[in-house]
């Protein structure tokens, strides 16, 4: 029997070694970078494939600008008109990026969007976030909010330029998570994709604003070497304190992924190391991990959930009311099966509601070797629900269901002795009660008997007396 569970153990641990893992697979061992800090994530999963230094806190220069747009496509439209103040077009540091706008020019928040993304303009970032919060300090305080709703821990936000300064600093690892919040937004990742743009006739410019893309994985420049034929967009950052930073978005076979490198230590002349990082690190992740949608593989793990066997029939398959985010997806090791990876549903004792106002119940997520693979929203519409009566809605009674389900998991083994417990108790009294009453019926036998010959005794002195 011990050498069976010898040999077993072998196995096991053989099977161990040899099972593809995430971000500490022999392959990503090999990787050799020039960054500091680095970090490859699947977009739809949040599945982190690669990590160098994550959580080291650095200064991500003009990358800060995908912060800037994201807190400007959520707080206005994208046809609104931004008028340039004099401070925000003249109030720039000698050398940093700009456009050439001037005082009192007029462009769409697009149009600003363009020029930020694209030609890293900061004076666009000075009038768009003047426009939107009254001033660039309370834009900043939107940016630090946004960041701790988005679960950023290592960021804090001085400026919306990303022009260095020793309190404005962020991680690879909340710089993924901005980027990839970021890039679900459609007009971002329209903008952030676009190699040129000409920003048509303004008040102030006859021949509008031509802009190109800084980005060298997207268009070729003076470095066509690094044009990366699945690149769809990205920022770049630079400046002498903080080094070079570079966010990358590529879409590869149905996969999305996103790379954050940050101070990358270029040479004036030779390799630009921060693209080099990147594509080792784009080809790493495309090369050993495939895309899993879990859309339908999500709702029929969630209808055969305690939810719908326990409060049927108004809840099941077919009747549901609940989904799940259709642009959800699951990332795993190649050769690896959805089967494999475990399963957890967690519903919200007080629902969210989402920023386009579907109302976020709980979520389900996936995870393999322990680690997070994958998690979609699950979310819950009202409309077209059935009543039970007029006082008596299905989306309060939804409300309480869930509110039932989310308690503490019940007590089975305390539940099951105290029944024991119980019976025990009931069956001791049971067989109290029919002692006594059989005592009870005994004594009443032997008094009917006592009585019985007593009448016969008296019955038989009468005939005895009557006979002398």
């Amino acid at each position: 029997m011990k050498k069976i569970t010898g040999i077993k153990f072998f196995i096991l641990l053989l099977l161990g070694f040899l099972a593809p893992g995430f971000a500490d697979t022999v392959e990503a061992k090999k990787l050799t970078l020039s960054a500091d800090s680095a970090i490859v994530m699947d977009v739809d999963s949040g599945a982190i494939l690669y990590e160098k230094n994550i959580d080291k806190k650095q200064y991500p220069a003009s990358i800060t600008k995908i912060m800037t747009s994201l807190v400007a496509l959520e707080n206005s439209s994208m046809s609104e008109t931004v008028t340039y103040s004099k401070s925000a077009v003249l109030n720039l540091e000698s050398g940093a990026s700009n456009i050439n706008l001037v005082p009192g020019e007029k462009l769409s928040m697009e149009e600003s969007l363009y020029a930020i993304l694209l030609m890293s303009a900061n004076e666009a970032c000075n009038g768009v976030a003047e426009h939107i919060a009254g001033s660039i300090d309370n834009y900043v305080n939107l940016m630090n909010q946004r960041a701790k709703e988005l679960g950023c821990t290592g960021t804090h936000f001085a400026n919306t330029n990303g022009l260095w300064m020793k309190d404005h600093y962020t991680t690879a690892h909340d710089m993924a998570l901005i980027s990839r919040e970021a890039y679900k937004n459609p007009d971002f990742a329209k903008i952030t994709g676009t190699k040129r743009y000409n920003i048509p006739k303004t008040n102030k410019a006859k021949n509008g604003h031509p802009l190109h893309n800084h980005h060298g994985m997207l268009l070729a420049g003076n470095f066509p070497q690094y044009v990366y034929e699945y690149c769809v967009g990205g920022k770049t950052g630079y400046t002498l304190k903080c080094r070079y930073t570079l966010v990358t978005y590529a879409k590869k076979d149905g996969m999305t992924l996103l790379s954050v490198i940050m101070r990358a230590d270029s040479p004036w002349s030779g390799d630009l190391n921060e693209y080099t990082d990147t594509i080792k690190l784009l080809n790493y992740g495309f090369n050993n991990y495939a895309h899993h949608d879990i859309k339908n593989d999500s709702i029929q793990h969630i209808n055969s959930n305690y939810l719908f066997t326990r409060f049927s029939p108004f809840y099941n398959s077919a009747t549901s009311s609940i989904t799940v985010d259709e642009n959800a997806g699951v990332i795993l090791p190649k050769g690896i099966g959805l089967d494999k990876a475990q399963k957890k549903i967690e519903y919200f004792s007080n629902p969210q509601t989402s920023r386009d106002g579907r109302k976020i119940i709980g979520k389900i997520s996936y995870t393999y070797q322990n680690k997070v693979v994958g998690e979609a929203d699950i979310y819950f519409k009202d409309s077209g629900l059935p009543t039970l009566n007029d006082s008596i809605n299905m989306s309060e009674w939804f409300d309480d269901a869930v509110e039932k389900i989310n308690k503490k998991p019940f007590p089975w083994k305390k539940t099951i002795l105290l029944s024991i417990l119980v019976m025990a108790i009931g069956l001791l009294l049971f067989y109290l009660f029919q002692r006594i009453r059989s005592e009870r019926e005994i004594r009443s036998r032997r008094n009917r008997h006592k009585r019985t010959n007593r009448r016969q005794r008296r019955a038989e002195r009468g005939m005895y007396i009557n006979r002398r």
